[in-house]
């Protein structure tokens, strides 16, 4: 009986130890299976969404400590400034008639531009009136001191739509953090959404990247798998052959804390120029169930739209230029549109002469959000009659460009 009972002891402690170390083993693993890194010092501008701005030449309303040239060109006008409530702040440039010009901004609001508030503007060899600035306005955040505007001044830039008083001036519009994580032996950059109005970078919202091919840079365009908006999702990313998300952001340690994930949870349909495209179903906005494949045979431009998009109905009247003057030759277009009111697209349509067919917005919202992670509106692919993707490049299916394009591919 004693026997029994020692044996019955024993067994259950060997069913602890086993336990315990199964439980070790599986935290061990759990460990293993993520990553720790680093965010970089300073914020970085977003290089991607650049907003025009028009300069006037015209009397500067602040003072400036040093004093300037007395003869000095001052042009000034409003630009982004997520500093204020509104959004909006003043941009100066002022060109000397000796030495090189450069921007200022009233960083304090103090209508003082001193020193510190001043921005030498350079040129790249390639482009030698293309002056660029890094403007750095001093924030409030438990980890960045300041917010970086891009801004390219265009030298001597002329249009009929400009005054030769005028100043042309690009600028960015969002800022983005950056960071390094080893994994499996390797440096690998990851791109992250900044919210100024929040003390926290989110890890489910905004504009994601990761450098999944290695070669140091993050493709932060259009069909990219190198980047895509999250919205209320743990984004997974491609990284050779294995899946990572970023799990947590901590901006008072430095550290950032990614995972690994299934292949399976990776849900986003890479696309490649010469990839056959997979066929997706949708409904029509005469209600008539559809899919891609119905329009095999076709040159076909797949365009992600909404009347809503100012960016898209700038795009409009060369759409159906190229219907009517390609579809001869072998050329259709399918729009997949993103109104929430139907109605208000269908009249758009008719305004403009839209007559192709429409994917209606609630029965492709999947492919939107999840297949393709579509990043920006509007976006297009051209794919051949076989079905394989022939151009992703935005630039080559905008504007007059598309005509080019489908004259010079088509039959």
């Amino acid at each position: 009986m004693n026997l029994s009972r020692s044996l019955i002891a024993f067994l259950f402690l060997i069913g602890l130890v086993v336990s315990a170390t199964a439980q070790l083993t599986e935290q061990k693993a759990s460990i293993a299976e993520k990553f720790i890194g680093r965010l970089d010092a300073e914020l970085s501008p977003d290089m991607v969404h650049i907003s025009q701005r028009v300069l006037e030449v015209q009397p500067a309303k602040v003072t400036f400590k040093p004093t300037i040239d007395k003869n000095a060109i001052v042009s000034s006008g409003e630009i982004y400034y997520p500093l204020t409530t509104s959004r909006r702040g003043q941009l100066f440039l002022i060109e000397p008639l000796k030495g090189e010009p450069f921007v200022a901004v009233d960083t304090d609001s103090n209508n003082v531009i001193d020193a510190n508030e001043r921005f030498s503007l350079k040129s790249s060899s390639s482009r030698p009136d293309d002056l660029h600035a890094i403007v750095r306005l001093p924030i409030k955040n438990p980890f960045y001191k300041s917010f970086p505007i891009f801004v390219m001044y265009k030298r001597g830039f002329r249009h009929p739509k400009l005054r030769p008083i005028d100043r042309l001036v690009l600028q960015s519009v969002m800022a983005l953090a950056y960071g390094t994580v080893k994994i499996d032996g390797y440096e690998t950059r990851f791109q992250y959404p900044f919210d100024l109005g929040s003390p926290a970078i989110s890890t489910t919202e905004g504009l994601f990247g990761v450098d999944s091919n290695g070669d140091g840079t993050i493709r932060d365009e259009q069909f990219s798998p190198e980047s895509s908006y999250a919205a209320n999702a743990e984004l997974v990313f491609p990284l050779g052959d294995i899946f990572v998300s970023t799990e947590k952001i901590d901006l008072a340690k430095n550290e950032i804390i990614v995972r690994k994930r299934n292949k399976e949870e990776y849900l986003r349909y890479d696309l490649d120029v010469g990839q056959t495209i997979a066929d997706f179903s949708f409904v029509d906005f005469e209600g008539k169930s559809r899919s891609l494949y119905d329009f095999k045979g076709k040159y076909l431009l797949i365009d992600f739209w909404g009347a809503w998009c100012h960016d898209c109905t700038l795009e409009t009247p060369y759409h159906v230029e190229a219907l009517k003057r390609f579809q001869k030759r072998g050329f259709y277009i399918l729009s997949l549109n993103t109104d929430e009111d139907i109605g208000v697209a269908k009249n758009y349509m008719e305004k403009n002469g839209m007559t192709w067919t429409q994917a209606r917005n609630d029965s492709i919202r999947k492919l939107i959000e999840v297949t393709y992670r579509i990043q920006e509106y509007p976006s297009t692919i051209l794919i051949g009659p076989d079905g394989k993707v022939l151009i992703l490049d935005q630039n080559e299916l905008r504007g007059d460009s598309l005509l080019k394009t489908l004259d010079r591919i088509l039959p």
